[in-house]
Formats: C-alpha cells, sequence, structure tokens
C-alpha cells in the first residue's frame, strides 16, 4: 500500500458526523481522484471530555489533509485555507498592521476583537440581522439592529439615543 504523508489540498464533501466527533468526508483529487475520503479525524487545538474547540467546515470548504502514519484509510483534516475572494469581508477592514481576530459564520454571525484604538477596535459581536453588542475605548453599546440601543459613555447611560439619560 503507498503511504501519503505531507498536507494535500481537499474540499468538504460531508460534514454531518453520525458519531458527532467532527469528523468530515473529503475529496482529495491528488491521492483518490475522485473518491471521497472515509471520515476524516479532525486536529483541533484543544479537546477533552465535554470541553474544546469545536468548529466545523462547511460543505464545499478548503481543508487541508493529511493521513495518519501515511496511510489513506486514516485521513485526518488539520485545517483550512481561503480561494481568492473567501476571506471574511470584515477582516479585510483592518489595516493588516493592527492585531485582529474575527470569527465569522457562513449566515455573517461575528466575533470580532481588534486591537486598533478608539471607537473602530475592540470586541464586536454581532448578528446577520444587525443585533450588535460593541465595547471598545469608547464604551460600551448594546443595539438590537431594530431601533432599540443602549449606550454606555464615560458616567453617561443612553436609552434610544437623547429619547432618555442618566448620567
Amino acid at each position: 500500500m503507498s503511504q501519503y504523508f505531507g498536507k494535500y489540498r481537499g474540499k468538504v464533501t460531508l460534514n454531518l458526523d453520525p458519531n458527532n466527533m467532527g469528523r468530515i468526508q473529503v475529496s482529495v483529487p491528488a491521492v483518490f481522484g475522485d473518491i471521497t475520503t472515509n471520515w476524516a479525524m479532525p486536529s483541533v487545538p484543544y479537546a477533552g471530555m465535554q470541553n474544546g474547540f469545536y468548529a466545523i467546515p462547511p460543505v464545499d470548504s478548503n481543508v487541508w489533509v493529511e493521513f495518519e502514519g501515511g496511510d489513506p484509510d486514516h485521513p485526518i483534516w488539520t485545517g483550512c485555507f481561503w480561494g481568492i475572494g473567501e476571506v471574511p469581508t470584515m477582516a479585510l477592514a483592518t489595516p493588516a498592521a493592527i492585531d485582529h481576530i474575527l470569527l465569522q459564520t457562513p449566515q455573517q454571525t461575528l466575533l470580532l476583537l481588534s486591537d486598533m484604538p478608539g471607537p473602530t477596535g475592540g470586541i464586536v459581536l454581532s448578528t446577520a440581522s444587525g443585533a450588535k453588542i460593541t465595547i471598545n475605548d469608547i464604551g460600551i453599546t448594546i443595539d438590537n439592529g431594530k431601533g432599540a440601543k443602549i449606550e454606555l459613555t464615560g458616567p453617561t447611560v443612553s436609552i434610544n439615543g437623547s429619547a432618555f439619560a442618566v448620567t
């Protein structure tokens, strides 16, 4: 049997693991041609009994695949990569020279951590419907995306702008 060491480009074909272990099935043309792999085990940065990092790539995502001991019957997905134009837009909104981390789902729910100073930095948690919580050097804002907003700036609490303010 041939052995395959190193990383190979793959594409997710199925991400609904019947054993709920974070496994995916992938196509790896360089190794299998048009055939899909057995279930590929995840290689994650942190895992244990009822804890860990759990993020499964959507179908058609690009993934890196390795094989345990070089055995093609034991695939491991070790990470993902973007194709041209696939990087989340919000990740590109912050200059590369400023440290930032973005976690974003395919439906645009996101968590942004940014070291950018002022109102554009800090922590942003938002949903596709427009609900957002922002924590930064200026203050804290909770916005439901439907017209209700609470702002904490310095010693002032404002509800719906100037509709109600406490200082």
